[in-house]
């Protein structure tokens, strides 16, 4: 009875306890799982676990650096390309010290030479004599295009959607659950929106679903919506508190964007005849919205720019749905640089569900089996027990995190580096300074990769991270006991061999990490989380589980 009162009394078993509780609150408790969830919880699942579909997005693009003469300065080149071209055009500094130039379209070496002979520029040659001339894009571009596409996948209620990175021009897009077609229509061409203004004719005769091609003729470029809108309200909204008035989507506009309304409207006469001449949004060529400017707003124009403004779409419910798509479209419709889709893939759903439960059985087994080594090793159930629920506490620690949201991930991240400061300053641990030093500093890499994926997927290679973590961890387990069991029975023995086996598993321990973050840190898509879910279960080993295993080994034999 005493040993049982001196185990739950003791700091180390108490927290990891308390860590085994607080993982289950994120996978079971807060936010609420979905209905029918079950024993799944929060924890979301990728597309090779309950299927779905991949596309690959090309972004088109391109870098080239120019030689001009010396009376054509840099803001000339853009402004001149970027009428040439009909396209944004961005200058960068190299690591160099030289001016490259990201034209965010693609264009080809003829087209690009046949235009630049309009200011005598060329295409600058690189040391070795070639081209400097590559499709591609900026990696600011790169991130700011992933932005946006992840912004639309979560306000369609995609949140679980990954969005990976390769090279310089290519997005990988899971959508778990979503079959190739749908997937196809919701990211294979978000293309760029674009506001313009109607000239002549009258009001009406422009639709949703028109072309550009179809309304060419009667309208004229206002703005791009990427350099003409600064924000967009995420709720609809309307302009008075009655049942009746029209729902709308409420944005507000730069500068550049009131300007440029402001001077179409004086210079196409809807500041005098506003029900005829209609302001008209495109995305990727396609008309998403066409209204008239609101007779207030007409006024307003007539003597200054106007900064807010209410897409209205008309009341009722199904007013209400329009703002709603129309506020997606304004909000993550405004893509830097065209995309196309270069690649796909599909996970039929039932095949998913089999590698679903292959890899849960997998991961069970693996625990199973182990166990029944050790047990065949020691045949002793106070030994095997204890490694039993020491290995499933990893697996739930390991979970926990995969679950949390990034409010909780940061409280953890923080409540860990807590105990392992106030552990080594009392004692607990039996590392020396460097090891906790290497140890808080994999954990905050492990950290910034966690908060940056925002809601993990679980697929085969995290499956595959935590039958790692089990692996590990019965070695790191067996080490400690077999010194536990030859260490004798003096308390100073006894931490004698305890620190000796704290030396080899953090050895072992360290030199997997750093392989791992290695791993990580490469642009390798899934493997990415392979990487981080072993450092995870190790630190989480070596740092809670371990040694609350080695006090209760201490205390049962």
């Amino acid at each position: 009875m005493a040993k049982r009162e001196s185990l739950l009394s003791d700091v180390r078993v108490i927290v990891l306890l308390v860590f085994v509780l607080a993982s289950l609150i994120p996978i079971y408790v807060y936010p609420p799982p979905p209905p029918g969830a079950g024993l799944n919880g929060n924890l979301q699942y990728g597309l090779d676990l309950v299927g779905g579909s991949s596309l690959q997005l090309k972004l088109n693009g391109t870098l080239v650096g120019i030689d001009a003469p010396d009376s054509v300065n840099v803001t000339q080149i853009v402004t001149y390309l970027s009428d040439a071209l009909d396209a944004e055009v961005r200058p960068y500094n190299t690591s160099k010290g030289t001016v490259r130039y990201e034209i965010r379209r693609s264009v080809t070496k003829e087209q690009l030479m046949e235009v630049l002979k309009g200011i005598n520029a060329t295409i600058a040659k690189k040391p070795d004599g070639e081209l400097d001339f590559e499709e591609g894009v900026t990696r600011e571009t790169r991130d700011e295009t992933r932005r946006i596409i992840e912004t639309k996948l979560n306000m369609l209620g995609l949140a679980s959607t990954t969005v990976r990175t390769a090279g310089n021009n290519l997005l990988i897009i899971d959508l778990a659950g979503i079959d190739i077609k749908t997937a196809e229509s919701l990211v294979g061409r978000p293309g760029r929106f674009e506001i313009r203004i109607q000239t002549n004719g009258t009001g009406g005769q422009i639709h949703k679903g028109d072309t550009l091609s179809e309304i060419a003729n009667f309208t004229e470029h206002v703005v791009y919506g990427q350099e003409g809108i600064r924000s967009v309200r995420m709720v609809p909204q309307r302009r008075s508190e009655s049942e009746n008035a029209p729902w709308g989507a409420p944005f507000t506009l730069t500068d550049k964007g009131a300007n440029a309304i402001r001077d179409a409207a004086i210079k196409y006469h809807a500041v005098d005849d506003p029900e005829n001449h209609e302001l008209v949004m495109l995305l990727d060529d396609i008309v998403v919205y066409s209204g008239p400017l609101a007779p207030q707003l007409a006024e307003e124009l007539r003597t200054e720019p106007v900064y807010s403004l209410i897409a209205e779409t008309g009341s009722g419910d199904d007013g209400l749905k329009k703002a709603k798509e129309l506020i997606i479209h304004l909000k993550a419709g405004a893509l830097p640089v065209n995309v196309q889709v270069v690649g796909s893939g599909e996970v039929p759903a039932y095949l998913g569900a089999r590698f679903k439960m292959g890899a849960a059985v997998a991961a069970l087994l693996a625990l199973i089996s182990v166990t029944l080594v050790v047990a065949l090793r020691y045949r002793e159930k106070r030994i095997i027990l204890p490694m039993f629920f020491g290995l499933l506490s990893e697996i739930i620690l390991i979970l926990g995190l995969v679950a949390a949201i990034n409010w909780f991930t940061i409280v953890i991240m923080g409540v860990i580096l807590l105990v392992l400061f106030t552990g080594a300053f009392l004692k607990w641990w039996n590392y020396s300074v460097t090891d906790l030093t290497v140890g808080v500093f994999a954990l905050l890499i492990v950290s910034a990769f966690v908060l940056s994926a925002g809601k993990w997927q679980l697929d085969l290679p995290s499956i595959a991270g935590i039958i790692a973590v089990i692996g590990t961890g019965v070695d790191q387990m067996v080490i400690i006991t077999d010194e536990v069991l030859s260490g004798g029975k003096s308390a100073t023995m006894y931490q004698k061999r305890i620190s000796f086996a704290y030396s080899i598993i953090f050895a072992s321990a360290a030199t997997t990490i750093v392989a791992m973050l290695a791993l990580a840190f490469m642009a390798l898509g899934t493997l990415r989380s392979l990487a981080i879910i072993t450092i995870i279960g190790l630190l989480i080993g070596i740092f809670i589980t371990r040694p609350a295993y080695a006090r209760i080994i201490e205390l049962v034999l």
